[in-house]
């Protein structure tokens, strides 16, 4: 949980205290549990927003840090959540419908209705945040040499 993962890339796009970098691709890429902040591209490039505190221009060489416990909220946000909600919605369905026909049906969609509720609401606060506290931090910058 106190682990740290350090990855490196060039910032593609900078804007409000957030940066879209471009992350240098590396061994560990597929054991990485940090894949969640990474999204890839059409190619191979992987592309990771993170929060901005150097103000980076396009084509700085940056080092992000992601701490293990923002990959663990993280995850329990994406999936521990959603699957309570899903157990929780059969539950309920078949509780109130007992002695129904197509309980089992009608829990089943209880179910996946609870859990769209959940990343609808989940979509809609992230939208509405300004700040991005779960977002991984750039550490460190290698400013691109200004040619004059």
């Amino acid at each position: 949980m106190y682990d740290e993962f350090l990855e490196e890339g060039i910032v593609i796009e900078s804007d409000n205290g957030v940066a879209e970098i471009a992350l240098i691709s590396s061994d560990n890429c597929e054991e990485c549990s940090a894949k969640l902040f990474c999204k890839p591209k059409s190619d191979s490039t992987k592309i990771l927003r993170a929060a901005d505190p150097f103000k980076t221009k396009p084509g700085d060489e940056v080092r992000i840090s992601v701490a293990g416990s923002t990959v663990l909220k993280v995850s329990f946000l994406m999936y521990g959540i959603p699957l309570i909600l899903f157990i929780l919605g059969i539950m309920l369905g078949m509780e109130y419908n007992a002695g129904s026909a197509n309980a089992e049906l009608t829990s089943f969609f209880t179910g996946c209705l609870f859990m769209g509720v959940y990343f609808l609401f989940l979509y809609l606060f992230n939208l509405s945040k300004k700040a991005h506290p779960i977002l991984p931090k750039i550490t460190l910058v290698k400013r691109k040499p200004s040619i004059v």
